[in-house]
């Protein structure tokens, strides 16, 4: 057992017991790297590219300012305006974490870092505005709808030639990040954990999520835990993350406002997770820490106030599924009557909460078909994830309509290089229009070339 956790949502207080870390998909993906494994300095096993794509050249960078080896090299993707990762055996209905990662690295020789869109199962994720001198990654948590997870570069500029140093997937235990719509995208916006000495991730977190210090601030002091004993029985949210805390500078404040460059935030909706563990036995030991939750003025912990626990591996979880936010956005805790100590904060996530964000992505059916037409030709394997979506980044040779799940209406295949006896691809039942022509096929036409219910023109 990992530990017991009091979790105040804004609405009820419960105790939730989690289990163990289990064995679950973990998945690293040097970009560029075609074949190969290796294992880190940290413990992650990295494999190549190779079986995840077949498409874009490799490439190294030429100025390194990256600690990680695997942004020495790249995938870029001169050719297609969408090219795209498939990871095969995913959960599906399971929350998992995606997270790309770019470093340009000047690999081109043209120091003219790139600007892209990042995109995963059909579904729009980020603008993506690379840098010559840093590295740069998003992270988004989902629910995959089907056995695998698909994560594309699409250009959207000309000259702009999209590239991927790095992927991840890692799947997370039932109960962590749920949210009220198993459709629901959390985009990460902020992980922090106040008071660190460094950057906290694997393997003191086994999701090898990245904790990022939270630095110095005027007002705000750091304090310590005085046992570390504790920091190895953590899974969930790892220890070294909660070892450390930040409070008000002055003993006698009541108030501990959490800093403004850790909640730049935009208008929008967040989902949040903001952690407290007490780091002085003394302080746990008389009950002097006694805090409730404010957004704006407003009290949202209205099920009892916040004392952080003390005991090895507790924590208190203040969570919030769907709460609006805006730039200007205080967030505080404040002392109830009886505390005698300011409050703490440990360490905290933000997430863009995206209502109902996963689109159903184009026809099973569809896909299916497309594949047994993709299979005797490489020229068109090199099209992978969604086909249809999202809008505006259809694969090439296709035309879909806008269903609720999009199917592919038109195939324009002509002087595409396609040779021998055509495959059946019969399963596509709205195909309206087939272009073949100047290709060097053999054979019979195909009896189920006459089977499309709703064929104009072939």
């Amino acid at each position: 057992m990992a530990g017991s956790v009091v979790l105040f949502s804004g609405l009820c207080i419960a105790i939730q017991i989690f289990s163990g870390f289990a064995d679950k998909l973990f998945l690293s993906i040097d970009c560029g790297e075609p074949t190969g494994t290796r294992t880190d300095k940290l413990g992650i096993k990295w494999v190549g590219d190779g079986d995840y794509i077949s498409t874009g050249k490799t490439a190294e960078v030429q100025v390194s300012n990256s600690y990680y080896q695997e942004d020495t090299t790249l995938r870029y993707f001169p050719y297609q305006k969408k090219s795209c990762y498939v990871i095969p055996g995913v959960a599906r209905g399971r929350k998992h974490m995606v997270r790309a990662s770019f470093f340009y690295g000047n690999y081109d020789g043209k120091s003219s870092p790139p600007s892209f869109r990042l995109q995963f199962d059909g579904n729009r994720w980020a603008d993506v505005n690379t840098s010559s001198s840093e590295s740069k990654y998003w992270e988004v948590i989902y629910a995959p709808k089907r056995d695998n997870i698909s994560i594309c570069v699409a250009q959207t500029s000309l000259n702009q030639t999209p590239f991927i140093s790095a992927l991840e997937v890692k799947e997370f235990e039932r109960g962590m990040y749920e949210t009220e719509d198993t459709d629901d995208v959390l985009r990460r916006w902020q992980r922090v954990a106040f008071g660190a000495k460094g950057f906290v991730r694997y393997p003191d977190d086994p999701y090898d999520r990245y904790w990022h210090p939270s630095g110095e601030f005027d007002g705000v002091v750091t304090v310590a835990r005085d046992n570390m004993s504790f920091i190895k029985n953590f899974t969930d949210v790892p220890g070294l993350a909660l070892a450390h805390a930040i409070t008000a500078a002055s003993g006698n404040a009541t108030t501990l406002t959490v800093p403004s460059s850790e909640t730049d935030l935009e208008d929008a909706t967040y989902y949040y997770n903001f952690y407290f563990s007490e780091v002085l036995e003394a302080a746990y030991q008389n009950k002097s820490r006694s805090f409730d939750f404010l957004v704006d003025g407003q009290k949202l912990n209205t099920n009892g106030s916040i004392i952080p626990p003390y005991q090895s591996d507790e924590w208190t979880l203040y969570n919030h599924v769907g709460r609006s936010l805006t730039a200007g956005s205080n967030i505080s805790l404040v002392n109830t009557p009886d505390a005698s100590l300011p409050p703490i904060l440990n360490a905290m996530e933000l997430f863009k909460l995206i209502k109902s964000g996963l689109t159903n992505g184009t026809n099973e059916n569809d896909v299916k078909a497309l594949e047994v037409l993709q299979g005797p030709y490489q020229q068109l394997q090199s099209w992978a994830g969604d086909p249809c979506l999202p809008l505006g980044f259809t694969w090439d040779w296709l035309n879909c309509n806008m269903d609720d799940l999009p199917r592919v209406t038109e195939l324009h295949l002509n002087s595409s290089g396609l040779h021998g006896i055509l495959p059946d691809f019969s399963g596509l039942t709205a195909l309206q229009i087939i272009e073949l022509s100047n290709n060097s096929l053999s054979g019979q036409i195909p009896e189920f070339l006459g089977t499309f219910p709703h064929l104009k023109e072939l």
